[in-house]
């Protein structure tokens, strides 16, 4: 028989496990989002924004020992909510930053942890499918990172294929495509870029591959030690993906083109015209985007971005050499910025030898070769129940002045 003290005993057990786990699953649950995506247009107007970044990329996205926030991608987020909020005659918001690690990121979109997101966070067919993307503002290549102190320094992408130690991130398709076209390289995988520059530093490893800019970062945070050396094919080769899907690539060609963009709800249209908009202002000047967004503007990658309206924009961009942009990357990316804007600068009847500025919103590299039309109702044309579609080249693909 049991007794009324054991009883007792038993039933207030049961009420501290119960208060126990109740305190234990409230963070948790807070920690976790509210499961549904937040708009990016009503926290700003509401006075508190969460925007998602990188903790740990030195010029990039860096969360420094006082727990403030550093980097290009950094000075990018917080111009673009600033604008906004001019533009629609709001006061400038609370910010709180909240780290997104890249295998998140969507996830935390849609979860609706934060806001938006900007980290280098490139712009991918299989990412438009959970998240809706505003920009490009940045484009970037694969690049080598190198020690200016080596006996035998790496000065092209030939210098590797003798038996040389590359590094990259476990997973990254940065250092699977060099393997590919290079087999004699040591490909050695670690769990972060910062363990790849240490082994770089102390000559364990000849060399680390990944975006430019990422490797910027890191040769501003340790001025003198490193150079950057780009990476194009030296010969023609044919890739296969894990999927059996080849490509071809010509010597010459970049090893990788990224694009970087700012992630946001999936579906945001509102969100992605005022990006998108700030974007411009920010490369362009308020007085500069309102010329060119007189001309052409895209709206959502469904149209192609005539190589005129592109033109246009990069001139506009250059004419200004400190626009918001380019003293975003001169303050955090060191020497290598000058590079990158250099390289990118209109060349009178030729063509630069990379791109560095984007059109935000074009997204045309998105698109297939043969582009669904629409009708003067925005609905798609049908033909015999098939698409009707025209090529890239054909101007009813093109994208239509701004509002339209």
């Amino acid at each position: 028989m049991t007794s009324p003290q054991s009883t007792r005993t038993r039933r207030w057990r049961g009420a501290f496990a119960a208060l126990a786990a109740t305190l234990v699953t409230v963070p948790l649950l807070s920690a976790c989002g509210t499961d549904t995506p937040r708009s990016l247009l009503a926290s700003i107007k509401n006075g508190d924004v969460v925007l998602g970044t990188k903790y740990d990329q030195p010029g990039l996205a860096n969360r420094n020992p006082d727990k403030s926030h550093s980097g290009s991608d950094v000075d990018v987020s917080e111009f673009v909510i600033k604008q906004i909020a001019k533009n629609n005659g709001w006061s400038e918001p609370k910010i709180t930053w909240k780290e997104t690690p890249s295998p998140l990121r969507e996830r935390m979109i849609e979860n609706g942890e934060v806001d938006m997101i900007a980290a280098t966070y490139s712009i991918s067919a299989a990412r438009t499918k959970k998240v809706t993307f505003a920009g490009p503002y940045l484009t970037t290549y694969q690049a080598l990172l190198v020690s200016k102190k080596t006996a035998n320094p790496i000065k092209s992408l030939e210098d590797l294929n003798s038996g040389r130690k590359l590094c990259s991130v476990s997973g990254s398709t940065s250092a699977i495509n060099v393997k590919a076209a290079l087999p004699n390289v040591q490909l050695q995988q670690y769990d972060g870029y910062a363990s790849c520059v240490e082994g770089v530093r102390r000559g364990v490893l000849d060399a680390l591959t990944t975006d430019a800019t990422i490797l910027a970062g890191f040769q501003a945070k340790y001025p003198g030690e490193f150079d950057i050396v780009p990476m194009t094919y030296p010969k023609d080769v044919t890739l296969t993906s894990s999927t059996g899907t080849k490509t071809e690539k010509k010597k010459g060609d970049q090893f990788s083109t990224e694009r970087y963009g700012i992630g946001l709800r999936k579906g945001d249209a509102e969100a992605l015209s005022a990006v998108n908009r700030a974007l411009r202002q920010m490369m362009l000047g308020e007085q500069g985007a309102a010329t060119y967004d007189a001309e052409a503007v895209p709206s959502v990658p469904t149209c192609v971005v005539p190589a005129s309206a592109v033109a246009t924009f990069t001139g506009l961009a250059y004419a200004n050499p400190d626009n918001e942009l380019f003293k975003a990357l001169r303050a955090n990316l060191g020497e290598y910025a000058n590079t990158m804007i250099d390289q990118g600068r209109p060349v009178e009847g030729g063509k630069p030898k990379s791109v560095l500025v984007a059109v935000p919103g074009d997204q045309t590299w998105l698109l297939p070769k043969e582009v669904p039309l629409n009708g003067p109702d925005g609905k798609p044309l049908v033909t015999d129940g098939k698409p009707v579609t025209a090529p890239q080249a054909d101007q009813r693909t093109w994208c239509a002045k701004a509002g339209a």
